[in-house]
Order: structure tokens, then sequence, then C-alpha cells
């Protein structure tokens, strides 16, 4: 089923205003409908900033998606403004860059430096070693290889922002820029086809491992 997402996004937020009033600090989206990738089944992955958060927010917030027709569609970020303020920084860029804003402003969030890029970077790929190895070793499950590959791509995005200064947003774009048989531009190739379960855990592997050792 294909929508609309700007009317959807309109009327998802009257009901964050709704429910919160003016306690609602930021709303935006982020993911496939962010980037133009999305398809009919994609999630609408959703960012919702109040001054604060505690269980009865997010209770009241829960039984509001339970209203929607598309609940199991909606995923995403929710967080008080102070904790948001207070975020690891390179894990807070990844935010900051792929949401975009409907309601509210992250104007102040906007300040990161070069070294955050960079452990924004390293972060992502020492997940990936790890996890990467503990699937080859025990689990063996090509569809977990398959979702880290998808995770990879955003880490290959983070690599060029800090290598060029150009943050780009859509995947094909992205792969477009990259030199054609570089080992990013590889990795975005095989994160939409993985085929041998070995050969394919053994190139992200030392993919990441490579960034862990240079950055």
């Amino acid at each position: 089923m294909y929508m609309d997402i700007d009317l959807w996004l309109e009327a998802f937020l009257e009901k964050l205003k709704e429910l919160f009033g003016e306690r609602l600090m930021f709303f935006g989206i982020q993911g496939s409908y962010a980037r133009g990738e999305q398809t009919g089944g994609s999630d609408i992955d959703v960012v919702v900033i109040l001054d604060r958060i505690c269980g009865d927010d997010l209770t009241a917030y829960r039984r509001m998606l339970d209203s929607l027709e598309e609940k199991d569609l909606v995923c995403g970020f929710v967080a008080g403004w102070d904790e948001l303020m207070g975020w690891e920084r390179s894990d807070l860029l990844q935010l900051y860059l792929d949401t975009r804003p409907v309601f509210g402003s992250f104007d102040r969030i906007a300040s990161f430096t070069a070294d955050d890029i960079r452990r924004a970077v390293l972060s992502g790929a020492c997940a990936l070693y790890h996890t990467v190895s503990h699937n080859f070793l025990h689990a063996r499950d090509k569809d977990m290889l398959a979702g880290l590959y998808k995770s990879a791509r955003f880490t290959v995005r983070m690599k060029h922002y800090l290598e060029s200064g150009e943050y780009i947003s859509n995947m094909s774009r992205l792969s477009d820029m990259l030199p054609d048989g570089s080992d990013d531009r590889r990795i975005l190739e095989l994160a939409s086809c993985i085929d041998d379960f070995d050969s394919c855990s053994m190139i992200l592997l030392e993919w990441a491992g490579k960034i862990i050792r240079t950055h």
C-alpha cells in the first residue's frame, strides 16, 4: 500500500498536538520515507521529542498508535529534550542527518565536529565487525547477514561524509557517487544481493576491520 506520506504526517502531527500540546518540541520523519526510497511495506520511522518523557507519556503514545490503521508500520525514536541534549554525539549525528523535520527544529544540536563523524564511522564498523563474526561462527543466519549489510550502508554513508564533507541521504545516489570497484561501493551493491553466505560474511568483516584499523 502506497500512501501520501505528507498528508499522513500532517494528520499524525495533529494527533501528537492533541495528546501532548505545547510539550511537543519536535516531530520528524527518518528512514526510507525521508530518503524517498520507500516501498509499499516500508516502516514509517518517526521522531518524536517532548520536553520530557515519563511512563504515562509512553503509555498515552502507545494507545494513540494502537488507534491507527498503520500501527504495525509505525516505529521510530522517542525521547525527552534534555536526554537528547545529553546523547552520545556520534550517535546523535546520525539522527540529526537522517531526520526530515515536520514540526520544530534540531538547530540547537547542529554543532558537530569532525571527531563526532569519525566516531560515528568507527562505532558502526565495530558493531558490524562483532556481529558478522558472531553470526559466521554461531548463528549462520543469512537473513541476519542481509540485515547487517543493510546497516553497513549507513556506515558507508557516514564514511563518505567524513571523507568528502558531503552527506548523501539517498542510497542509490550515494552508490553512483562512489568510485567503480571501490570497497564502499561493493558493500552497497551486496546489500541488495547476498548470495554466498561465507564469502559475503568475509567481505563485510574485512571491510569493517579495515575501518577499525584506520579510523
